[in-house]
C-alpha cells in the first residue's frame, strides 16, 4: 500500500488534496464495475455479509442509545 501511495504522490507530486479527491471518482467507478462486470460467487458472499453484519452493527447501537444525539457520533 506505501509503494501504491508513494507512486501516486510521485505522479501528482506533493499535492495531497488531489490525491484524496480521486477517491471518491474511483469508488464510483468500482461500484459501477461491480454492477456491470460479474463477480465470482465467493466475492458475492463476502459483500453479502459485510453487509449483514454492519447493518445488524448499526441496529444494535441505535437499540442501546439513550439520546439519539449518541448515535451521530458513530462512525
Amino acid at each position: 500500500m506505501n509503494a501504491q501511495l508513494k507512486s501516486l504522490q510521485d505522479w501528482y507530486g506533493n499535492n495531497a488534496a488531489v490525491i484524496q479527491g480521486a477517491g471518491a471518482p474511483m469508488l464510483v467507478v468500482a461500484i459501477l464495475a461491480m454492477m456491470v462486470l460479474p463477480l465470482p460467487p465467493i466475492l458475492l458472499d463476502v459483500f453479502f455479509t459485510t453487509n449483514i453484519a454492519v447493518a445488524l452493527m448499526v441496529m444494535m447501537v441505535a437499540a442501546y442509545m439513550v439520546r439519539p444525539l449518541d448515535f451521530a457520533a458513530f462512525p
